[in-house]
């Protein structure tokens, strides 16, 4: 593998490893903290949610999410037994 395909394979790796952290809004400054410490900024990203719930931090893969929402909306949609549908 020759220096530039390792570059590129470990940001792949990295890229992947993106997650948000989805926290209610009066902890939102404790976490960055936290996750600023840690020195992972670069890949957990912070969000805040009144849908959160109390005391509990959600973890998503919003890259994962987009990527189904798109090819979720890419998909035909076909209506089984509606007159001129295949």
């Amino acid at each position: 593998m020759t220096p530039d395909e390792e570059v590129r394979f470990f940001a792949q790796i990295i890229g992947d490893a993106r997650r948000t952290i989805i926290c209610e809004p009066h902890l939102v400054d404790e976490i960055r903290e936290v996750v600023d410490r840690a020195k992972m900024a670069g890949i957990l990203t912070v969000k805040t949610s009144l849908a959160c719930p109390p005391g509990q931090l959600v973890v998503i893969d919003e890259q994962a999410m987009e990527a189904e929402m798109n090819q979720a909306a890419s998909q035909t949609i076909r209506l089984r037994g509606h007159p001129g549908c295949p």
